[in-house]
């Protein structure tokens, strides 16, 4: 992997918040000046994130934990919603115990959290059901249904989102085609992110990032979306009510007590998962992209207002302050690679994760054993479903050019370069839009091979600055209370907190070698697409 070296990674920001409660009483017998800390508490979809920094963007402290993906029947991706709090709740008082033990002052706790989840809840505020998370392609019918009898043009101008699976309106559509008798008794459809708000403060909103992702909220008055409502006869009560994303709430009072912090301690309602990561990892300026791979995938750019691709081929997410997150994201990326981890690396895996050391460490060493395009074994990595830039929930995962010489080695490779390709055509469709960048900053967990940070340099033929590791979005809502509470006079301040000091650059040899599978690729998405549906 070619590796360039700057000098600074990471910058220190003016701190100038003054705040009442600098004391606090950590046991019994003694008092201490304690340093202020901001929590930034991640619900993703298979884990949850709870993180403590210090105002310069230090991390303090950090505590995280898994969470089953419930798939009852085929195309279910469900949680518990139950255990969803029961975990965000442990994970949080685990960071803040910790935090506290660091002689950390909590000023606030941040909310971020995924997009394109849907919580049904009864008069008592109590689920009816798991929740569906944006994996959940139950709803394929609702969204072909909803497509043909709406205006896709006019809903795109207004929203700034496609029709999708992951998307609220044909979720809730599915509710009511399969689920009558919950939804009938549903007073509240909820994304999980105000289902956690509501347990810590009482209160049923969500914020207008999380709200733009819904795919029903129009994004020049944060109103729900009138096309929408018409066609599901819907109230937009039962969606609650929206907010910005720096709104503050206290604590409920009991919530307060069982985490062990002052009534007054605000909770930030905050922003979606992928903006907040896009400001965590620094990149909010004009021309700075960034292009992640986690569980699923994006490529993002910030603008001062939503950019619409005439095609159809991106979204934009509201984060905050009157900043908009633009880009395009597919389902099937890191949830795949653990797929090949999972089915071909199994006892492996298992001994590495039993010995403490990365699971991934055998699949990333099997790849690097492959040369480039893996002996001419191809995938179209779609094993769940495909959003940008095509959005064909019907899309499924194909090998081409399988032979008896390939391996599991070969099987790897071509998933790791399957995903990188896909990824590159959202960042084409991105760049025909926003321009192109000066500046690609790459996170997620892919990371952890060098291989693959060199096969994504390679397929988008571009420098990616690689900023600290860590945990952005977490980092991100942190930043949304630092603003608040006077740290920072804007985002913009607080991410210069993160600075790059390395990067990858394009292998000239390999770069036109991933041209040629490009266009291989793209052949044979356009022959099968039409097979997707049968």
């Amino acid at each position: 992997m070619q590796r360039v070296y700057a000098p600074s990674a990471m910058a220190k920001g003016g701190y100038v918040h003054e705040d009442i409660h600098r004391h606090h009483t950590i046991d019994r017998n003694s008092t201490l000046s304690l340093q202020d800390v901001f929590i930034g508490l991640d619900i993703g979809t298979t884990g949850v994130k709870a993180s403590a920094f210090l105002p310069d963007g230090t991390l303090l402290t950090s505590s995280r934990s898994d969470m089953v993906m419930l798939s009852p029947e085929s195309g279910a991706a469900e949680q518990d919603c139950e255990k969803y709090i029961q975990t965000s709740m442990q994970i949080l008082h685990d960071c803040i115990k910790s935090a506290r033990a660091m002689n950390g002052h909590i000023v606030s706790i941040s909310l971020s959290s995924i997009v394109g989840s849907l919580v049904a809840l009864d008069k008592h505020s109590k689920p009816l059901m798991n929740a569906l998370t944006w994996a959940d392609l139950r709803c394929s019918a609702d969204v072909d249904r909803s497509s043909g009898q709406l205006d896709q043009n006019k809903v795109y101008k207004a929203t700034a989102c496609q029709f999708h699976s992951i998307y609220t309106g044909p979720k809730i559509a599915w509710m009511q085609r399969c689920k009558p008798d919950i939804y009938r008794d549903a007073v509240y459809l909820i994304p999980t992110k105000a289902l956690i708000a509501h347990y810590l403060t009482g209160e049923m909103v969500t914020d207008r990032s999380v709200a733009s992702g819904s795919g029903m909220l129009n994004f020049e008055n944060a109103s729900w979306n009138s096309t929408w409502l018409d066609y599901l006869d819907i109230s937009p009560s039962k969606l609650g009510g929206v907010v910005e994303s720096d709104t503050t709430i206290p604590l409920l009072p009991r919530i307060a007590t069982q985490l062990d912090l002052h009534p007054s301690t605000p909770v930030i309602i905050g922003a979606s998962d992928g903006p907040l990561s896009t400001l965590g990892v620094g990149a909010i300026k004009k021309g700075m992209y960034t292009v992640m791979i986690a569980t699923s995938a994006a490529c993002r750019t910030v603008s001062s207002s939503p950019i619409l691709h005439p095609e159809l081929h991106t979204w934009s997410y509201y984060l905050a302050n009157g900043l908009w997150v633009n880009g395009g994201a597919i389902s099937s990326a890191g949830i795949v690679y653990r797929w090949a981890r999972d089915l071909l690396f199994h006892d492996e895996s298992n001994k590495l994760s039993e010995a403490g050391q990365d699971p991934y460490l055998a699949i990333n060493s099997a790849v690097g054993e492959i040369k480039p395009g893996a002996d001419g074994l191809m995938m179209l990595p779609y094993l769940a479903g495909e959003r940008s830039p095509n959005w064909n929930v019907d899309a499924r995962g194909l090998f081409m050019g399988l032979t008896l010489g390939h391996d599991r080695r070969h099987i790897a490779r071509a998933v790791m370069e399957g995903i990188s390709l896909h990824l590159g055509q959202v960042m084409r469709s991105l760049v025909q839009i926003a321009g192109s960048p000066i500046e690609v900053r790459t996170t997620g967990g892919y990371r952890s091979s060098e291989d693959w940070i060199q096969i994504l340099s390679n397929v988008l033929n571009m420098d990616l600055s690689l900023p600290p590791e860590g945990d952005s979005s977490s980092l991100g809502a942190a930043m949304l209370g630092m603003c608040k509470a006077g740290v920072f006079p804007s985002l913009a301040e607080a991410a210069n907190l993160v600075q790059t000091s390395e990067k990858v650059s394009p292998n000239p040899r390999e770069v036109s070698h991933y041209v040629s599978m490009t266009k291989k690729y793209e052949a044979i998405y356009r022959a099968i697409a039409p097979e997707f549906s049968s």
